[in-house]
């Protein structure tokens, strides 16, 4: 390995520690700017993603119920 390539990285190294210490959190990484104010309703993030699929799994589970 080059000794410029060596100091490179042992410099990014040290700046990723300082990043580290400053935000407590080493996989920390900011959301991006376009999905910061991201408002649109999603139903996927509600843990189910339609009406449909509701309805299959409390089907699903009366039926368990059941038995």
């Amino acid at each position: 390995m080059k000794p410029a390539r060596r100091h490179i990285e042992n410099a990014i190294e040290r700046l990723i520690g300082i990043l580290d210490e400053l935000d407590g959190d080493p996989d920390f990484e900011p959301e991006p700017f376009e999905e910061q104010h991201d408002n649109e309703d999603d139903p996927a993030e509600l843990g189910i993603a339609d009406k449909a699929s509701l309805a299959f799994v409390l089907a699903a589970l009366s039926s368990r119920n059941r038995r």
